[in-house]
């Protein structure tokens, strides 16, 4: 995520520079080491007329690698031979903006001496190593390496044209917050029409469930999503710039959405102001399965859900009051609000925390929204009979470590131990993949959807964004979307950090792909972060697998035993 801060995957570059690697052997002449005895013995030293001189301090040995995690298995050693490979910066990376840049990769053995730029970088006994250094003038990293004979050089040049800086979490496959839409929009020109143009979704599904195929909209050219709209839903265009339309939802409220999702009225008909929606009546329903059921138009909708309960806000003009309510334990109270102008808002009240949600619209543009109640759980065995659905994160893409262990093995081999971990435990389980083959990112959470999950946990681990100091900004974290997702998130990043030991930074609101399903509580972990030497080694330790798998079943049962009783409210 991966991933999620910005994170950014590098694949094991190739290099258009090769490394160097000399052996030497120091031979002397027995001719010369005689002639140099007998003069050493025609011409002794003369004693020292005064005190004898303060010894010379002996010349310093190479740094020590000493691991940012101590806590975690040793990093076993590797004896091989010298050889320099470069992970990141990749191949034909532009000179960076800022001052410091990190290096990693691999010498190829343990017990050598490396300098880059002739500033010492310490090498793990692995031949790992982690370096974070000022940015050369030149834009040429100069990488030596040697033991006892052996020497090893490297050559990095960067293009001279700078990048932008890359933000984190799974990059753009798995966020898809970077549209080029989106880039391009601050840059464009602006086409203001002269009365709202009529436009309608028409791309992406006619059901809100995944969080990844609905077409979406942000408050600003680039902001995080906030608002999915259905297949159908009706918009009020107000504004052309570069490759997305300005939505007018309300007097107060704006959205921006990119021009290839929606289909809007023809130029010559720009004269014809678009229609603002009737909202109304509307009823909810309570039992076994709970939904809303509101004639709104196909007017474009916001649902947000807190502890409280569902709110669901309609940007139309309210024209039929008819309300029918019929409540339970689970559903309390259904209470009509109209904020402002144009707007509508439909207050559902819960005596616990739903566990997700669907929308969509019906053709005749009523708008249904269903509420997922919690599943029976059992507090003294929460996972019997949860379904669950665990993501290996990864292929395509991924991190990659300094000696090659690709991040997509690593979520593989944590997945399958939890899996076997969950099934003992009562739950049912699924792994979206089983094996190393591609998955496409949006077939993911449309598997758990699909297969009615109580809970998706996608397994990831970290790597840096291009601004990252990897000495200072490292450690477990855990990305949510869903307000109702946020307690798993917790509990797995709690659970996680007290089995790595390595710094919390904490569980996080994410813009993810894997976390923006809303028919049930979603996260995505990132354990570690593959770029440091003893992380990487120790996402190849089975001992170490085993704990982070039993972490991970600590903090889904640590979740649903909360839920069991209520918690959260």
């Amino acid at each position: 995520m991966g991933g999620p801060a910005g994170r950014l995957y590098w694949p094991l570059p190739e290099l258009s520079t090769e490394t160097h690697v000399t052996r030497t052997r120091i031979r002397a002449s027995f001719a010369a080491l005689a002639a140099a005895a007998l003069v050493g013995a025609c011409n002794p030293t003369p004693a020292p007329a005064g005190p004898s001189p303060r010894p010379e301090p002996a010349p310093a040995g190479p740094p020590a690698y000493v691991p940012l995690t101590p806590g975690l298995p040793p990093i076993p050693a590797v004896d091989a031979p010298l050889a320099i490979t470069l992970v990141a910066p990749e191949r034909g990376q532009s000179l960076p903006r800022r001052a410091n840049a990190f290096l990693y990769g691999s010498v190829g053995t343990g017990g050598a001496e490396l300098t880059i730029n002739a500033t010492p970088v310490p090498v793990a006994p692995n031949g790992a190593f982690l370096a974070y250094l000022p940015v050369p003038g030149d834009g040429v990293w100069r990488l030596h390496a040697r033991r006892g004979g052996e020497q090893a050089e490297l050559l990095y040049t960067y293009r001279p044209v700078a990048a932008a800086p890359t933000t984190r979490a799974d990059t753009a496959t798995e966020t898809d917050t970077d549209t080029t839409a989106a880039r391009r929009a601050l840059a464009s020109s602006s086409v203001v029409f002269p009365v709202p143009r009529a436009g309608t979704v028409v791309r992406g599904s006619d059901t809100l469930a995944t969080g990844s195929d609905a077409v979406y909209a942000r408050p600003t050219p680039t902001g995080p999503y906030r608002w999915f709209f259905p297949r159908g839903t009706a918009l009020r265009l107000v504004e052309r710039r570069g490759a997305q339309y300005q939505v007018r939802l309300d007097s107060a409220t704006v959205a921006w959405i990119d021009t290839a999702n929606v289909r809007a009225t023809r130029p010559q008909q720009t004269d014809i102001a678009a229609p603002v929606p009737a909202i109304g009546p509307w009823s909810v329903t309570a039992g076994a399965a709970p939904q809303v059921r509101i004639r709104a138009g196909f007017a474009p909708f916001l649902l947000e859900a807190d502890s409280a309960g569902l709110h669901l806000t309609l940007y139309g003009a309210p024209a039929d009051t008819a309300a029918r309510a019929e409540l339970d334990g689970f559903v309390t109270a259904a209470a009509p609000d109209a904020p402002r102008p144009g707007v509508f808002r439909l207050n559902i009240g819960l005596s616990r925390w739903l566990w997700g949600y669907r929308a969509f619209y019906e053709p005749d543009g009523t708008l249904v929204v269903k509420i997922r109640r919690p599943p029976a759980i059992d507090p003294a065995a929460p996972l019997r009979g949860i379904r669950i659905v665990v993501d290996p994160g990864h292929p395509p893409a991924g991190a990659v470590g300094p000696t090659g262990y690709h991040e997509k093995d690593a979520n593989l081999a944590i997945a399958v131990r939890l899996a076997e971990r969950l099934r003992a435990a009562g739950a049912d389980v699924r792994l979206t993949r089983e094996g190393d083959y591609p998955v496409d990112l949006a077939a993911r959470p449309a598997m758990a959807v699909g297969l009615e999950a109580d809970l998706l946990v996608s397994v990831h681990n970290n790597a840096f964004g291009d601004e990252a100091n990897p000495f200072r900004d490292h450690g477990t974290s855990t990305y949510y979307f869903h307000p109702f997702s946020a307690a798993l998130a917790a509990a797995l990043d709690r659970r996680i950090a007290e089995a790595t030991g390595i710094p919390d930074l904490g569980a996080k609101w994410g813009n993810l792909a894997l976390v923006r399903p809303s028919w049930m509580p979603s996260v995505l972990t990132e354990s570690l972060f593959m770029p440091i030497p003893e992380q990487e080694a120790a996402l190849r330790d089975p001992g170490f697998l085993d704990r982070l798998a039993d972490a991970h079943v600590r903090g889904i049962e640590d979740f649903l035993r909360a839920r069991a009783g209520g918690g959260g409210r």
